[in-house]
This record gives structure tokens, C-alpha cells and sequence, in this order.
């Protein structure tokens, strides 16, 4: 594992030239993205038309029919469901641009009302001060105007105040060739641009095996394995995401329609395929699509019921749409969060314009996948990716950088409730300290960060440990265990003794196997640093224990243990002496091999194998159904801490 410092965290080394080269890159890309979008964005179409349409395309396949009719009859199907739309569309905004006449009168009204309803308020204050500060305005401009005239000689003058003659073009009469070039021209873009993308889908489902063996030719075709990864992972997230955007799209926007319709709400099939369309824009395309439709209610109605009817709609159906079918219809998410999303949709939108904000989403979750299986690209996962970047052991371990007790017992508490409070201290707990010890070691810890994030540790452990015993005991007995009755347990005798080979972070980790062993009722007692090596040997003695359990947290760790394991061999010959090189990793037996020829017993790296290697005694008694989570009795006099 590598560690993190105390110092800011850096990337990996890059050299200048390669940093250069990379913005460079991104430029470059970038500009081409720019400047050739007349033909990018067909293709972008394209390519997100046949990632919907290729699941359909292949199911008519397997049914019997060949791939050019199946691929014919899926175009000439979207086909006419985007013209219908598009139809539906052009005569419901027909319809509502001929009644708008009649709502004329009815929001002068209204605005006649907002207005008189308050006619001292802030903003008609607001109103009157601006038109006052504008009128004082104009007179000082007039004023200063009239001096100037006044310092000028009179001919100069007369010629100042002199007004310009307004003078009136009569345009040419405009022929029927010019009428019907002026109503060709803006349409001859997007009918080409409509064609194109028709015409590129079709032959993207057509060859689509072919195009695929050419993509991966021409970019990884000697790695094969990776690029076939990043062409399934990305065609089927963008596919996924399409089909149930749309799915999604409809149980919201025809819901939209049937409630405007019941209101009585114009053109309420108008506002459900707008709600539909615009949904597609990720987080405001259903706001964008509430406005029009509230501002109609707004210009019909003689109260302001229906307004408020037409916003509930629009909210009650958001609220579910969110909570409830999107978590249902998706599943599996694009990958992406929601951060990276807003951004995308910027980006895009910068580049492409509306286009670029409908492509968004699909474009960026191509660039995660590429940057899940490409090294290089491992920059785009990380800030635009939903998975988490930094383990467990990394943030609880950042947080106590950044003396965040808080946000440290939060992860630690969420962490046993999932998994369990032993698996806390083995695949968190101890790997924190083994990154603080290393940082300590290497000088990158400064001593005041150190102490904190050493007694930050040592209360975390005993509180986790106290609020795990009461919930076991709760669950027990049914009632909380009171303080008195804990007292009265009686601990088990002392087959284990546990002493740290040097620091505090292992006297801290030895406070962890000593709650894992009072947890199954073994009697265990935990030296503190603050006793001489002399005087953990005479504790050794006085407790007359079975078994010493040397607690050594690595960078050091080999060095100390091995020089308090001679003592203990040459003071106690049969003792069963169990060093604990906790987190340790790599090659592991020159070290074994060090601390056996010191007399060590076993050698072990975990709790679970410390735990294991108890002696005799102490097994039989963990066996027995222990009468109370809480044996800290011995440790407590030995740890007054």
C-alpha cells in the first residue's frame, strides 16, 4: 500500500514536456471539435441514433428478417415517429398562436391587478426611483449639452443644434423567386443536416461490425483486449441510458399531458412531447418545459388556481419521476457524477451549442469508459467517475490530517455498521496508523499532527469499542446496560498479556487485540508505553501469563520487537511469545526468520491469525459463552489512560 504524506498530495511525477504535450492535446482536440461541428455533429447523431437502434435491429434478425430490411424497417420507423412529432408539434404551436388573441385581455387584466394590489410597495418604490434617477439623468446631459452649445462660435453652433434629415429607403418589390428563396434558405441546413444523420445511421447499423473492426484497428489494435472492453462498456451504458431516458421520459411527460388536459389547459399535447423532449436536458429541461404551460394557465384563468394546479403537476410529477422511477429504470448508473454531468452539459453546450447539451451525457460517458481502461486517460474517470477515488483507510486517514474528528467517527461508525467493529480495526483502523507511522518516520508528520491523529485513534477505538458492547448487550438482554452492572462482572483470569514494542501506535493497536479478546471472554492485559522494557518483563511475571503478544506496527517494527523478544526468551525460556508485525507486507521472510532466531514463537500480520494462535487456556475459555462484552477491568489498571 502506498502511503499518503502530510504534505499536499501530488500525481505522479510527469515531465514538463509531457504536461505540455497533454494541453496541447486537449487544444487541439478541442479546436477540431469547434470548428468542425458541421460535420461532427451528424456523425454524434448518428452514432447516438444506432446505439439506440441496434438492440432493436437485432432482435428483427434473430426473428428471420435480413439486416438490410430489419435496418430499413428501425430508420423508416424513427423516421416516422420523429416527423409525427415534429407534426404534432408544428400544429398545436399553430393553434395556441391563433388563440392568443383571446388571452389578451385577461393578462392585462391581471398585470392591471398585480400592479394596483400594491401600490406602495418595494418594487414600484424601486420602479419610481430608477425612473426619477434616469429623468435627472437626461437633464444633466441636457444642461451640459446646452453649454457646450453656448462656448461655440454661432455658425458652429447653429450647425450643432441643427437636426439630420431622416431620410426613407423604398425597398425594390420582391419577386416570387426572391419570396421563395428567403423561405428555402433557412431550411436548406437542417434538412441537409437531417439527411446526413439518416443517412449515417442507416449505414452505421448496416456495417456496424465493419466500422467496429476499424475503430479498433486504427486505435488499439494490439491491444485488443482494452479497446473491445471500452467499445462494450461505452455501447452499452449510452445504450442503457438512452432507453431508459426515454422510458423515463414518457411515464413523465404523458402524465404531464392527461393532468393539463383535466385542468383544462390548452394544447396540453403540446406541453406533455415539450416535457418529453426537454427532458432530455439534464436537471432544467422539465423546468424549461413548465414554463410555457404555467404562463398559459396564467393568461386564461380569472384566479390563480389553475396556476397553482398546473406548478403541482409539474412538481408532484418531478418528485416521483426522480425518487421513484429513475432509481427503478435505471439500475446500473452511467458512471458519471452529478457534478461531472453539470459540467459536461457546459462544455457541450459551449462547443455544440443545443446539440452539444443532448449529446452531453452520452459524449461523457464515452470519455469515462475510456478513461476507466486507458492509462493515460485515467484523469477523465477520476474527475468526471461516481466511483469513490479514494479508499477507506485514505479519507478516514485525510480527515485526521485535517483534524476532522467528526467526519473520521462518521466513516468509522458507517463502517461497522456494514461490516462489523474487528473488521474496522483490521482493514482500516491498523492501515491508518501503519500511514500515519511511515509518515512519522519519514519526518512528513509534523509532532502536533502526530499527537492529534494518535489520540484522535485511541478514542475512536475506545468509543467504538464501548458503543459496540452496549448494542451487543442491548440486543441480549433487551435493555440497555447500566454502568453499575458492568462493574460487577467478573473478569476472566489473565492467560494474555500484551506489550507495544516501542511507540504509541502500537500500544494502540494492542488496544485492538485486547477488545477482540475480551470480546471472546480471554483475559488479557495491555502494557503501556510508558513502562520500561524492565518493567513490562516484571508485569509479565506478576500476571503469570500463558502467552506475550509483541504489538508492532511497521516501519520499525522488526527492529524493536526482535530486541525486546531476546529479552523475554532469555527471562522466561518457555514462555509462548506471538509477535504481531501488524499490516505488514512484502517479502516477509527475512524478517520471520529475524524474530524466530530472537526466540519469537510465531509471527503473525492480522488479528485474525493473533487471535488463532492463542495458547491452550485461553482457547477453552474463548469457547465458553462469555457473561459480558466488557473485560477492561485488568486493562484499565494497567492503561490508566
Amino acid at each position: 500500500m502506498l502511503p499518503l504524506t502530510g504534505s499536499p498530495i501530488k500525481a505522479p511525477p510527469r515531465s514538463r514536456g509531457s504536461q505540455l504535450t497533454a494541453i496541447a492535446m486537449f487544444v487541439v482536440i478541442t479546436g477540431i471539435l469547434y470548428f468542425g461541428r458541421d460535420v461532427l455533429i451528424p456523425v454524434a447523431l448518428s452514432v447516438l441514433l444506432s446505439f439506440l437502434l441496434a438492440p432493436a435491429v437485432r432482435h428483427l434478425e434473430k426473428a428471420g428478417l435480413p439486416r438490410v430490411a430489419a435496418t430499413t424497417v428501425m430508420v423508416a420507423l424513427s423516421c416516422w415517429v420523429i416527423a409525427g412529432v415534429v407534426w404534432i408539434s408544428a400544429v398545436q404551436m399553430l393553434n395556441l398562436a391563433a388563440r392568443l388573441p383571446e388571452y389578451k385581455s385577461n393578462i392585462q387584466s391581471k398585470v392591471a391587478i398585480l400592479q394596483s394590489s400594491d401600490p406602495d410597495g418595494s418594487l414600484r418604490r424601486a420602479r419610481r426611483t430608477i425612473d426619477e434617477i434616469g429623468t435627472e439623468m437626461a437633464k444633466q446631459q441636457a444642461a451640459e449639452a446646452e453649454a457646450e452649445a453656448r462656448r461655440q462660435p454661432s455658425g458652429r453652433a447653429a450647425a450643432a443644434t441643427e437636426r439630420p434629415a431622416h431620410v426613407i429607403v423604398d425597398a425594390a418589390p420582391q419577386t416570387p423567386f426572391d419570396f421563395l428563396k428567403s423561405m428555402v434558405a433557412p431550411l436548406v441546413v437542417p434538412l441537409a443536416t437531417t439527411g446526413a444523420v439518416i443517412l449515417f445511421t442507416f449505414i452505421m447499423l448496416l456495417r456496424r461490425e465493419d466500422l467496429r473492426d476499424r475503430v479498433i484497428r486504427l486505435v488499439g489494435h494490439r491491444q485488443l483486449n482494452t479497446t473491445t472492453q471500452v467499445l462494450e462498456e461505452a455501447a452499452g451504458r449510452v445504450s442503457r441510458y438512452l432507453r431508459m431516458q426515454l422510458i423515463v421520459n414518457v411515464t413523465y411527460g404523458l402524465p404531464v399531458g392527461i393532468g393539463l388536459y383535466a385542468l383544462g389547459v390548452p394544447n396540453a399535447a403540446l406541453w406533455g412531447l415539450l416535457a418529453t423532449l426537454l427532458r432530455f436536458i439534464p436537471y432544467i429541461g422539465a423546468w424549461i418545459a413548465a414554463v410555457m404551460p404555467i404562463a398559459v394557465a396564467f393568461a386564461i384563468s380569472d384566479d390563480w388556481s389553475l396556476v397553482i394546479w398546473t406548478i403541482g403537476i409539474f412538481v408532484v410529477l418531478e418528485l416521483v419521476s426522480n425518487n421513484i422511477v429513475e432509481p427503478w429504470a435505471y439500475g446500473a448508473s452511467t458512471g458519471m457524477s452529478a457534478i461531472a454531468i453539470i459540467v459536461s452539459a457546459i462544455f457541450w453546450t459551449w462547443l455544440w451549442g443545443a446539440v452539444g447539451l443532448l449529446l452531453a451525457v452520452p459524449l461523457t460517458v464515452c470519455l469515462v469508459v475510456m478513461g476507466r481502461y486507458v492509462p493515460q486517460l485515467a484523469f477523465l474517470n477520476i474527475m468526471l467517475g461516481d466511483e469513490p477515488v479514494l479508499s477507506v483507510q485514505d479519507r478516514m486517514y485525510q480527515r485526521l490530517l485535517a483534524r476532522d474528528q467528526d467526519e473520521t467517527a462518521e466513516l468509522a461508525e458507517a463502517y461497522v455498521d456494514e461490516h462489523g467493529l474487528e473488521a474496522l480495526y483490521e482493514d482500516v483502523l491498523i492501515p491508518v496508523l501503519n500511514l500515519a507511522e511511515r509518515d512519522r518516520h519519514d519526518d512528513a508528520l509534523s509532532d502536533d499532527r502526530s499527537k492529534f491523529v494518535f489520540d484522535s485513534m485511541r478514542t475512536l477505538v475506545e468509543d467504538l469499542s464501548e458503543r459496540s458492547e452496549a448494542a451487543a448487550k442491548t440486543a441480549e438482554s433487551g435493555e440497555e446496560l447500566q454502568p453499575e452492572s458492568r462493574s460487577e462482572v467478573p473478569a476472566p483470569p489473565v492467560t494474555v498479556c500484551i506489550v507495544p514494542a516501542r511507540d504509541e501506535a502500537d500500544e494502540i493497536v494492542g488496544a485492538m487485540l485486547l477488545r477482540c479478546l475480551n470480546a471472546r471472554n480471554v483475559g488479557a492485559n495491555l502494557a503501556t508505553t510508558g513502562l520500561l522494557k524492565s518493567e513490562a518483563l516484571g508485569r509479565v511475571a506478576e500476571l503469570d501469563a500463558q502467552a506475550v503478544y509483541i504489538s508492532a506496527l511497521p516501519p520499525a517494527a522488526v527492529l524493536h520487537a526482535s530486541f525486546f523478544c531476546k529479552r523475554l526468551r532469555a527471562t522466561f525460556p518457555e514462555l509462548k511469545i506471538v509477535v504481531a508485525l501488524w499490516n505488514a507486507h512484502g517479502d516477509l521472510e527475512k524478517g520471520r526468520a529475524r524474530l524466530v532466531a530472537a526466540g519469537a514463537t510465531e509471527v503473525v500480520t492480522t488479528l485474525k491469525a493473533a487471535i488463532e494462535k492463542l495458547p491452550p487456556a485461553a482457547t477453552i475459555n474463548a469457547t465458553k459463552p462469555p457473561d459480558a462484552q466488557v473485560q477492561g477491568t485488568n486493562a484499565a489498571a494497567a492503561n490508566p489512560r
